[in-house]
């Protein structure tokens, strides 16, 4: 028809003519939670000028830079509205998405143009995205871009919602959302943020033990948000190490036998390791080390010593080893005998990084140990700290002032002392 009423409020008449300068007009709102009805106080009137020689299309400050809102399933109008002589032509064109390219609307029974407006039935989500009018005439031509936003409800479902997957084997958990706009995408494990995950798929390469329960997906926009669950459960045929008996913390007189027993389950069956002060023990004409698998498949290792001498005195540890964990236990022996230091290996670290040592002393009772640099006992600065176990920590280390060799001296109340070096180097 002649008029178009927009949801904006404005009024669109077509091919003017000297008789509509002659009526005036006004405008009536109505509350839609109420029904009440409002009539304009004042009327408008149209000054109708004859053209004065060509003028090439002009908007009104107005039309520039538009962006609309509307909600899907209802009607909306996207306005384009040019002054000019001889009259425009008008022709609306949509950018495909992600690019500076565009395509004609095609206009069916759904989408309409009347003049230089743009009338869309039953809005789709897949109609949001920026327009551009053209308008042209013999002398001239202008242009105008409006963003449109056709907003539906936020709705999220991970799928596969419950997923079995084995040790070592990939998985995939996809965000499938409903709803417009979605400006995020975020995904949670056990209610807490995966800061690497941003979009709708989920990829685990190779999944393991930590990788198993709960993973949310949330999409966000100003609005609203939604959400979407799924559970990754470990392959049946899985447990990881579990160690169901193990040893105490000891003291004893040197000369006596050691036995030392950890029993592991887990399936696949673990293998036990055994380490003295963080060091892999193996074997010696002393020391054994065996294992055996019972018929309940769980695999019991054993450590025995002969006869002990104040130098076995440490931390001994069992590690339980499979391909979907670990397991460890941790107990120390105390061995009577004077101060001893086992050998400790040259420890490269990264600038930057903090150091951490623990020295391998062994004899019983000790008085105290320490560490010292170039004769002087640490700490001797705030990055230092020295514990009375023995451990040593100096945060963020540099080459300039933390390249060093460093010394444990482990002292008993006799006055008998032993020293171990330790060469840090700092690389960069």
């Amino acid at each position: 028809g002649k008029y178009l009423v927009l949801p904006s409020g404005e009024l669109h008449i077509r091919d003017v003519t000297p008789e509509d300068g002659t009526k005036s007009y006004q405008c009536r709102t109505k509350h839609r939670l109420t029904g009440e009805t409002r009539l304009s106080a004042t009327k408008g009137r149209l000054v109708i000028t004859d053209p004065v020689g060509s003028s090439s299309p002009k908007f009104a400050s107005l039309e520039t830079g538009k962006s609309y809102q509307f909600r899907s399933g209802n009607s909306l109008v996207l306005s384009c509205s040019a002054q000019s002589h001889p009259v425009p032509t008008y022709r609306w064109y949509k950018f495909i998405e992600g690019s500076n390219k565009k395509q004609a609307v095609i206009l069916d029974d759904r989408i309409k143009q009347v003049s230089g407006t743009l009338i869309i039935r039953e809005a789709k989500v897949d109609d949001s995205g920026k327009y551009l009018c053209v308008v042209n005439n013999s002398v001239g031509g202008e242009s105008v871009e409006t963003v449109l936003t056709v907003t539906a409800p936020l709705n999220a479902i991970v799928e596969p919602t419950i997923q079995t997957v084995d040790f070592g084997r990939p998985a995939t958990l996809t965000c499938n959302y409903e709803g417009n706009p979605v400006k995020t995408i975020s995904w949670l494990k056990d209610g807490k943020r995966l800061s690497s995950h941003d979009g709708r798929v989920l990829r685990i390469d190779s999944v393991r033990k930590e990788d198993k329960g709960m993973y949310q997906c949330f999409v966000r926009n100003e609005q609203e948000s939604a959400q979407g669950s799924a559970e990754l459960k470990l392959g049946g045929r899985f447990e990881p190490p579990h160690i169901k008996e193990y040893f105490n913390d000891n003291t004893m007189q040197p000369g006596v036998s050691l036995h030392l027993k950890c029993i592991a389950s887990g399936n696949p069956t673990p293998e036990i390791n055994w380490e003295l002060d963080s060091k892999r023990l193996s074997s010696t004409e002393r020391l054994r080390i065996g294992q055996h698998i019972t018929m309940a498949g769980e695999v019991v290792s054993y450590l025995n010593i002969s006869s002990v001498h104040t130098n076995d005195g440490g931390h001994y540890r069992c590690v339980a080893v499979s391909k979907v964990g670990t397991a460890e236990h941790t107990a120390h022996l105390n061995v009577y005998g004077l101060p001893f230091i086992r050998p400790m290996d040259k420890k490269n670290i990264v600038s930057g990084e903090n150091l951490f040592v623990t020295c391998p002393v062994a004899g019983y009772p000790l008085e105290s140990i320490t560490w010292e640099r170039d004769n002087r006992q640490l700490p001797i600065n705030r990055k230092q700290k020295v514990f009375p176990n023995g451990t040593l920590i100096i945060e963020n280390v540099e080459r300039s002032s933390d390249q060093a060799t460093y010394t444990c001296v482990a002292r008993n109340a006799q006055g008998h002392t032993a020293k171990g070096n330790l060469e840090v180097q700092v690389m960069v």
